[in-house]
């Protein structure tokens, strides 16, 4: 059986696609970590803040991973969202 070949087009536009609802999403969460610091970035979900926060830092989110998520506080100023190549 014949494995057609990976659409890497299609996988890149998928990955941009997420990584721009994950920075337009309405919410702001502020991501606590013990030697990184404080942030506030746009949330869709705990998950998503930990993707956002770690693209700042940069960082994998993995690194991350026992940072705390809570609610921004109305007029928090959220991150500017990283130019990466």
């Amino acid at each position: 059986m014949n494995t057609p070949a990976p659409n890497w087009t299609t996988h890149a536009s998928a990955v941009a696609r997420s990584r721009n609802e994950r920075w337009n999403a309405p919410g702001a969460d502020r991501v606590v970590h013990p030697s990184r610091g404080t942030i506030v970035v746009p949330c869709g979900s705990p998950y998503a803040a930990l993707l956002c926060a770690a693209e700042v830092w940069g960082c994998d989110w993995l690194d991350i991973r026992d940072a705390k998520v809570w609610r921004a506080e109305p007029g928090d100023q959220v991150a500017t969202r990283p130019y990466i190549i």
